[in-house]
């Protein structure tokens, strides 16, 4: 009798047991479950302080490049380029497109940050392909203007007989290696018949036609495309 009783203790001890744990899983699962949805609100938040953190920012480093930007002026940046030309920094975070025969004003903070980049923009602007319209720019940024395609310097160029005129555009050409020059010089002078800023005579104009392998028709033609 004695055993039986023990036995029937002993099953009955190991059925509240299991009961108890049963309880304990149930309670761990639901505690682990408000932990995660907890750990997720976190995760959450601190994302959403990332995103607020980082518009914050970009709006300081803007706010700095306006200081800037107004602490130290601008130039007034033209473009010879028939094809138009884009302003570009090292890194990218500047690009500016200009547009043939357009004028914009761009701070000088940002050209200083133009002129680093390898490609060579102080080159263009030395070729009379970029222009400043303030001289004392040119000056600010260390550069001589070496070639003046402006209206004015090839108005004052197609005067002349049609020799003198030539061995000008082999000059300023490189007799037709500075391909980038020659299309600017072109479009240049077929800008200027377009407008009835000059008027050619036949020589000067069938020879430069002739010199450069072109119709100033057909690129009058594109002009107004």
């Amino acid at each position: 009798m004695a055993t039986t009783k023990k036995t029937k203790k002993s099953i009955t001890q190991t059925a509240v047991e299991e009961q108890t744990e049963n309880v304990n899983s149930a309670n761990l699962a639901e505690e682990n479950a408000m932990l995660k949805e907890q750990l997720s609100d976190v995760m959450k938040n601190y994302k959403d302080m990332q995103i607020e953190m980082q518009k914050m920012l970009i709006a300081m480093q803007s706010q700095q490049l306006l200081n800037n930007t107004a602490g130290e002026g601008s130039a007034t940046v033209g473009c010879n380029i028939f094809n138009g030309a884009t302003l570009s920094s090292q890194s990218g975070d500047i690009s500016i497109p200009i547009q043939y025969r357009e004028e914009i004003e761009i701070s000088h903070t940002e050209l200083r940050e133009v002129f680093k980049n390898p490609f060579g923009y102080k080159t263009m602007f030395k070729k009379g392909l970029l222009y400043f319209t303030e001289e004392e720019n040119y000056k600010k940024f260390g550069i001589k203007q070496e070639i003046d395609i402006s209206d004015d310097a090839l108005k004052t160029m197609l005067k002349g007989n049609i020799n003198n005129i030539i061995e000008r555009a082999k000059e300023i050409t490189k007799d037709k290696k500075d391909f980038m020059e020659v299309f600017a010089f072109i479009y240049q002078i077929a800008y200027l018949i377009d407008k009835k800023e000059v008027d050619l005579d036949y020589e000067v104009r069938s020879g430069l036609e002739k010199y450069f392998e072109v119709d100033f028709k057909a690129l009058i033609n594109n002009l107004h495309q």
